[in-house]
């Protein structure tokens, strides 16, 4: 034992777990050596017990570290605020027993032959403190090893059982002296029998995996559920009930109650094994806290997430749900129905084997699944009346396993799997992993489902924005031949005003025609045809469709010639927009003024009105909102219209407007094309 704390403790790779360890295996060690130096020269047992009992006190305090260090990490960051205290109180442990006098632990009869210490009050405390302490030391120790899984399970599980077998064997042994209210020297050749397995056990561990290497996150959750703590408080409880049953009815008590509790354990076993129920408890709770689980369900969980993910098509999807949960139990098939929105009749929509159109899950089916929320499994006794009762889609699907998709209480499906490939029977885990991965399906199936409803009203949205643009135009188109038949009734004898106007027609049959082949192309998204172009000379194109022949409202202002690289069509809608809405503003008397220049690098068209105006609130909340318009006849579409293509040249469309006194609206594009 010595030989391998010291081992432990020059290891290259030093921790406060490999230190902790050391110091438990040489302070159990030197417990052992001075109770037989005690027993070997009893002349000098005051001497030996002083010795035993402050290395009991190192020992006990030792492996209680050992225990929450071990194969964790941040371990006192983790430690509970009882644990933190038992560490500051057990230094006082060592003190009282290095000061207090020997002969108020104990008191020997007949020490020679009989080899037992008798306890005085002192002693029963001080026993019962260490008892205390191996107590928490062995549920610590299960739940390192609850929290292992894998690998690192594999790797220290030996080393946990060797330390495990030495704080269990201090509870042993100390609840035997506080029982007996003795110290049972006689007990010595035992305890040095079973700290040799032990040793084996821990030598074994770190000679194949380093195990104190091993670094694990524990759930304090676990520590709720310990089974150590269970079985030491039934011995504990079996010992206290035996020595009252001693105490006053006499030592046969002893093979009286052995005997009782040989006959009720035989009776419990037989229960167990003939009630089925009963069996079926036991081996699941066997199986869930004592065996290895059958599945890795955190890889399950990746691999079909990954399986399911970024699929492009429903079809896609629906096959990678059912191939999952095929390899995922090892089914020879799998088919997947579903309900689609507005409809209560469940179709296949997934299937790794076809399956005929004229299958029809029955409706005493689909109402069993919504209200059991169950997995059926045809061979469960349970299910046995729904299974009768559905036998036609039963056969047909070869169903072995049915697996509900629910949305809350909502159907929205079901697997049917084929019985699997090895033919085994399904137990817990299989319905645990189904369980998951079935929420995990229905998600994705309504995501999916979102996504494509989401798409679908982008999509109406877009056809929405696309109809106003064109409505828009349309409305431009019929303000120009108003306003050519406005002017007509007074010019209409003039030769260059029938020039105009037969011109100006022209041009809006042209962007008529032009609306109508994009109603019949609808593209998807707009491409800009950027050239190089006079921006001043597109505003007197547009003044002069507008035809407003000695209108001395509207006056044109260049500044300087502005050469910029912009898409003619959609700039012209913009020029148009913003003089046409300045002439609705103003009226007949009013006045309109279009101003061309540059300004830090940028071409810019100014259109100013002496018009009605616009609150700062309506401009700040309204303006460029489609179908926001203080106009009568107005769709709200036009300065919309206008932002998103300066936008989409790089520019910016500002306002300045005054309420009563009229507005500036400006827009701007870069001389040298989009960026």
């Amino acid at each position: 034992m010595a030989l391998l704390a010291f081992s432990i403790l020059f290891k290259k790779h030093k921790g406060p777990a490999n230190m902790v360890f050391s110091v438990s295996l040489l302070s159990t060690a030197s417990v052992l050596f001075f109770d037989s130096m005690s027993m070997l020269k009893p002349e000098f047992l005051i001497e030996w017990k002083r010795i035993v009992s402050i290395s009991e006190a190192v020992m006990i305090f030792s492996w209680f570290l050992f225990s929450l260090s071990f194969a964790r990490t941040d371990y006192w960051q983790a430690a509970s605020r009882y644990s933190k205290c038992l560490i500051y109180l057990s230094p006082f442990i060592g003190i009282y027993s290095a000061l207090a006098p020997m002969e108020a632990f104990f008191y020997p009869v007949e020490f020679d032959s009989e080899k037992v210490l008798f306890l005085h009050n002192a002693g029963y405390i001080f026993n019962l403190i260490l008892l205390f302490y191996s107590i928490v030391s062995i549920i610590n120790l299960e739940t390192t090893l609850r929290s292992s899984t894998g690998a690192d399970r594999w790797k220290i599980k030996y080393t946990i059982f060797g330390a495990g077998t030495i704080v269990a064997l201090n509870i042993f042994y100390y609840s035997h002296s506080l029982l007996y209210r003795s110290i049972n020297m006689n007990l010595l050749p035992v305890r040095t029998g079973i700290l040799l397995i032990a040793i084996i056990l821990v030598g074994i561990s770190l000679y194949r995996h380093k195990a104190m290497d091993i670094e694990l996150t524990v759930s304090r959750k676990i520590l709720y559920r310990s089974l150590s703590l269970i079985i030491v408080g039934i011995y504990l409880l079996g010992l206290g009930l035996l020595a009252q049953g001693m105490q006053y009815l006499g030592p046969e008590v002893g093979k009286n109650v052995t005997t009782f509790l040989g006959f009720a354990g035989a009776i419990m076993v037989l229960i167990v094994i003939f009630s089925e129920k009963l069996r079926r408890k036991t081996v699941v709770f066997l199986n869930k806290n004592f065996f290895k689980q059958k599945y890795d369900y955190r890889k399950q969980w990746l691999q079909f997430t990954q399986r399911i993910s970024l699929k492009h098509s429903f079809d896609e999807l629906y096959a990678a749900i059912a191939t999952g949960f095929k390899e995922a139990i090892g089914a020879r098939g799998v088919t997947l129905w579903l309900k689609e929105k507005g409809d209560e009749e469940y179709h296949s929509v997934g299937a790794l084997k076809p399956i005929g159109p004229e299958i029809r899950p029955d409706r005493r089916l689909i109402e069993f699944l919504k209200d059991t929320k169950w997995i059926l499994d045809v061979r469960d006794p349970k299910c046995k009346d729904i299974v009768s009762m559905t036998e036609e889609f039963m056969h047909s699907t070869k169903a072995s396993l049915i697996v509900p998709l629910l949305n809350l209480d909502d159907l929205i499906g079901f697997l049917v799997l084929e019985e699997g490939l090895a033919e085994a029977d399904y137990n817990f885990e299989d319905y645990d992993l189904l369980k998951n991965l079935s929420k995990q399906a229905m998600l994705a199936i309504l995501n999916a489902r979102l996504s494509a409803e989401l798409m679908e009203a982008k999509e109406m949205e877009a056809m929405g924005k696309l109809s106003s643009f064109i409505l828009h135009d349309l409305k431009n188109a019929t303000s120009m031949l108003s306003l050519i038949v406005q002017n007509a009734r007074e010019h209409i004898d003039n030769p260059e005003f029938q020039r105009d106007a037969i011109r100006a027609i022209s041009n809006t049959a042209e962007k008529m025609n032009a609306i109508i082949g994009k109603l019949k192309t609808l593209p998807k998204k707009s491409t800009l045809h950027l050239e190089y172009s006079d921006l001043g000379y597109y505003v007197k194109q547009v003044i002069s469709q507008l035809n407003l022949n000695g209108n001395s409202g509207l006056s044109f202002k260049e500044l300087e010639p502005v050469k910029a690289r912009f898409d003619k069509e959609d700039i012209t809608k913009v020029i148009i927009n913003l003089i046409i809405n300045a002439l609705e503003a103003t009226g007949h008397q009013g006045k309109v003024e279009v101003i061309v220049g540059t300004e830090n690098g940028m071409g810019f068209v100014k259109v100013s009105d002496n018009g009605c105006g616009m609150s700062d609130e309506f401009i700040e909340k309204h303006l460029f909102l489609p179908f926001q318009t203080t106009k009568k006849k107005g769709l709200g579409i036009g300065l919309y219209q206008s932002k998103v293509i300066v936008e989409a040249h790089s520019g910016k469309l500002k306002v300045v407007s005054r309420k009563g006194k009229g507005s500036d609206f400006i827009f701007y594009v870069p001389l040298n094309g989009v960026n």
